[in-house]
């Protein structure tokens, strides 16, 4: 019998058309490493042995197949020349520059091509190239990307416009900064890239297509490197608009959120075998109530037996870590009950 394969070469297999044999477990957890390192947010986010060495500790406490390298959703905003305002709980907020049309603000921003030696690009480039030496092949090593609809909201916010519809040039701007941060991050090793569109919302079938059309030269230049990429939407859509998306020739991974009212759902699904993301709040259980919180996804999974699960964002700092691990066994313990049936 083969020896199985581990999480990066399974990753990498499923790039040549090869399932993995178990669903992997790969919840984006990033931020809970600054508690793991004692340190604040802030200081986290710009220190990669820091995160490194967090990282290595997750791995092996919490078992997870793939290793969230950096996701922050104001990286890329930050490395084009806006500011972060750090506030007291350690949230941030976005300073950009105001402007009358696209090009007096891409006057005011970097050029994409400038970007890989901007703001924290490197930390990221740092950490992966640090893991790729330390972990070796085991882990998958993951990032995330703001995708171009998000990314043109984050700029436009403040201005005069709809966040939510962008202008076409600012869009297409958008698109070029998320392809050049994704190269930059994929020739540093990462396996994974999930493109981020937390402002997405019901589109019309020409935006809809336009958006698709920008999408389309980021997924090349990651599937280029060999590396997977994830559209990951950050929250869950109405079942309509799931549809049209699911309905389109994607040359990517579609990861769907799911919320608790849908688990029951026989309407729209994606077809079993593709990745799901679960709500963070579900990795998150008080104390005691790990199987309550679970539950409602148990028959859904089960019927989905997904390449990988994920969650629906970077599960937050203040996450009980014992009740983290008991959530991820029970749901490793659930898909080996699948596996066993089979």
């Amino acid at each position: 019998m083969a020896a199985e394969r581990t999480p990066r070469g399974a990753i990498k297999a499923f790039l040549r058309g090869e399932p993995p044999s178990r669903p992997l477990l790969m919840p984006i957890i990033f931020s809970l490493g600054s508690r793991l390192e004692n340190v604040t947010p802030r200081d986290f986010l710009s220190n990669p042995t820091k995160i490194a060495n967090a990282l290595r500790q997750i791995r092996s406490v919490l078992k997870v197949d793939g290793l969230a390298c950096y996701f922050d959703p104001f990286l890329e905003a930050e490395a084009l020349g806006c500011t972060l305002n750090w506030l007291p709980d350690g949230s941030t907020g976005l300073v950009r520059p105001q402007f009358s049309d696209v090009e007096e603000l891409r006057q005011k921003l970097y050029s994409p091509d400038k970007l890989p030696t901007m703001g924290r690009i490197p930390v990221a480039c740092q950490v992966l190239q640090r893991l790729k030496v330390m972990l070796k092949d085991e882990p998958a090593l993951m990032v995330g990307v703001t995708g171009p609809l998000t990314l043109a909201a984050q700029l436009s916010a403040g201005n005069d416009g709809d966040a939510n519809h962008p202008l076409p040039d600012l869009l297409e701007f958008a698109a070029q900064v998320t392809a050049c941060v994704s190269r930059t991050l994929v020739e540093a090793g990462a396996d994974v890239v999930f493109i981020v569109e937390r402002g997405l919302r019901e589109l019309s079938a020409e935006a809809c297509d336009s958006w698709a059309s920008l999408l389309a030269p980021i997924i090349n230049v990651i599937r280029f490197y060999e590396a997977l990429p994830v559209l990951l939407n950050g929250a869950a859509l109405a079942e309509d608009f799931r549809f049209s998306i699911f309905a389109r020739d994607w040359n990517c991974v579609l990861c769907p959120v799911w919320s608790d009212d849908q688990f029951g759902s026989d309407t729209v699904r994606p077809s079993a075998g593709q990745p799901v993301a679960l709500p963070v709040g579900m990795f998150c259980p008080k104390r005691g109530d790990v199987e309550n919180t679970v539950d409602p996804a148990r028959g859904f999974l089960r019927a989905q037996n997904p390449i990988f699960l994920t969650s629906s964002a970077d599960i937050p700092a203040t996450a009980d870590v014992k009740h983290l691990a008991e959530v991820l066994e029970t749901i490793r313990s659930l898909f080996s009950q699948v596996a066993r049936s089979e």
